[in-house]
């Protein structure tokens, strides 16, 4: 997915908030900014909006000396997902759909995103949670859960830190076995890596990998070789988030596009309206 102009003020938006969360110094502020424009002026608007922001908050860590502005968030996050995990998973046992269940509400923790949000809070979260057991979902997902049975294995591409504790709900109702979990190579926004992925208990579940770049999507030919064996042997990929469905290909038949959309540019290449929870695949695009 190519940058569009309405992906670029949020782009500057986006180092402003990391700015903000790496220190009070306005002139420092103002200096992210002044840089972050004018790599704006050159940018190659053919490439991806993840790419873009890579390059955005790769700025912001060499200006401010923070290399991780949102370690902070991604704790409190990882946090209160924690705290509502056995409340999440009694819904899931309860459920007489229960893998239906359990990816209902792996979708709607892709909401605790601050690449596409300024602010979040807990009480939004939990109103996603709830809506999203009874919302309509934008695309199949039985066609989903008939693939997800019959691959032999699975590529998890993780979004979020705090996210990725609702995906556990649907990975302990897989054969873990089958199941390759892969997070961020590098601290990027609030996207996961592998010590998030520890934190959420993902790494006694599953094998954990991560994709080798501080990208917040998945651009293949930025990608470990690690990576790139896991995704071209893999049966069936699950993509979370926005920042894979603006990178990856979609005309693979084994990618399910899986989000919360929740911005404009993304609902209209998706056909959704913001707010929407996504499953999308070539089949049903």
């Amino acid at each position: 997915m190519k940058i569009y102009n309405d992906c670029i003020p949020c782009l500057v938006r986006q180092s402003l908030d990391a700015a903000r969360l790496a220190g009070d110094d306005e002139q420092m502020h103002q200096r992210v900014l002044k840089e972050t424009l004018t790599s704006l002026t050159q940018i190659d608007l053919d490439q991806s909006p993840p790419m873009m922001a890579a390059h955005t908050q790769e700025t912001i860590r060499r200006v401010t000396g923070d290399a991780d502005p949102y370690n902070a968030i991604k704790k409190q996050y990882n946090g209160f997902a924690l705290e509502l995990y056995p409340e999440l998973k009694k819904k899931v046992q309860a459920s007489a759909t229960a893998l239906e269940t359990a990816l209902r509400l792996s979708i709607a923790g892709n909401i605790i995103d601050f690449g596409a949000l300024s602010t979040l809070d807990n009480d939004k979260v939990l109103k996603t949670l709830d809506h999203a057991l009874t919302q309509d979902v934008h695309g199949d997902l039985g066609a989903l859960i008939n693939a997800m049975g019959k691959a032999r294995s699975i590529l998890w591409l993780a979004d979020n830190a705090g996210e990725i504790v609702c995906d556990r709900l649907v990975l302990e109702l897989l054969d873990k076995s089958r199941v390759i979990f892969a997070v961020r190579g590098a601290p990027v926004i609030n996207d996961a890596t592998r010590e998030d992925a520890r934190v959420a208990g993902i790494c006694d579940m599953v094998t954990v990998i991560d994709n080798g770049t501080a990208i917040p999507g998945t651009e293949l030919k930025q990608c470990s070789k690690e990576f790139i064996n896991a995704y071209e042997n893999a049966d069936l990929i699950i993509s979370k988030g926005q920042g894979n469905y603006e990178t990856l290909p979609h005309d693979d038949h084994r990618i399910y596009f899986l989000f919360k959309a929740k911005c404009p540019v993304v609902a209209r290449e998706a056909g959704c309206v913001v707010g929407d929870i996504v499953v999308q695949n070539k089949e049903n695009i």
